[in-house]
């Protein structure tokens, strides 16, 4: 009758032990099931719009370069299209982006305060950036990425000439294309669990040109798999003087809003 009045507590006993030994065998499987998710291949689509204004030097024909400034506040009545994006990819801490911009801009701009005439400039920009990084500082106050590259530019000029006292009026179109090989660092600073800073900053050379990019944006991270990105960014070509095309420099810079789509 002694061991049936003991029933409940080694009942309650064997329950306890059972409840953590199960919990001891599933803390490898979990830490296995973490691992995993961190090693898993993991992508980000942002789309994604940079209202840049856009200052150009250009070659026009004999005549001195002349500069076409667009303000980041006329950059919508001057813009005709434009279609941007960024996916990223990411497993473990090696990872690779490809960042896509196409504009087309439309521009008027006079000679000599218009005694020489005007003239009329369409610019279409394509500015490819393809690159690898790796997570060299990975903790949870920082996360630090080194980047290395290439980016391409593809722009095309079309200019038209009102008639004037230099000769009747004409059309000239030019295409301007180079490659450059860019180095550069990203550190990401979580705020709390919804707000993150971000800071990049990248440079370049190759084809008789150099340019460098410089990003500082905030995130906000609405759900697991959406985040909303905003911030400044700021990109500048430079190309030597003997290098064929109208386009001799340009720097773009200006505020950019996107949002973010993990899968």
């Amino acid at each position: 009758m002694r061991g049936f009045r003991n029933l409940p507590a080694l009942k309650s006993l064997a329950m306890a032990t059972g409840a953590v030994v199960m919990g001891l065998a599933s803390q490898p499987a979990a830490a296995q099931a973490t691992i995993e998710s961190a090693n898993d291949l993991k992508f980000e689509f942002v789309p994604y719009l940079w209202l840049a204004g856009v200052r150009t030097d250009l070659k026009l024909g004999p005549l001195p370069a002349n500069t076409v400034h667009v303000s980041s506040t006329s950059l919508l009545k001057a813009l005709d299209f434009a279609a941007m994006g960024t996916l990223e990819a990411r497993k473990g801490d090696w990872g690779g982006l490809l960042d896509l911009q196409y504009i087309r801009l439309g521009v008027s701009n006079q000679l000599a305060g218009g005694l020489l005439g005007a003239f009329n400039v369409r610019l279409v920009e394509q500015i490819y950036t393809i690159s690898g990084f790796y997570r060299v500082v990975n903790s949870p106050s920082v996360e630090v990425d080194l980047i290395g590259g290439a980016r391409y530019a593809n722009i095309q000029t079309t200019q038209s000439f009102d008639p004037s006292l230099l000769g009747p009026g004409r059309q000239d179109q030019s295409t301007t294309a180079w490659w450059n090989g860019i180095v550069g660092v990203r550190a990401l600073v979580p705020l709390n669990d919804k707000w993150s800073l971000m800071g990049y900053l990248d440079g370049g050379d190759g084809n008789g040109s150099t340019s460098w990019q410089a990003i500082a944006g905030t995130s906000y991270q609405y759900s697991p798999t959406t985040s909303f990105k905003f911030g400044y960014r700021y990109l500048s070509f430079d190309r030597k003087d003997d290098n064929p095309g109208a386009i001799k420099k340009m720097a773009m810079g200006g505020i950019y809003l996107g949002a973010g789509f993990k899968f």
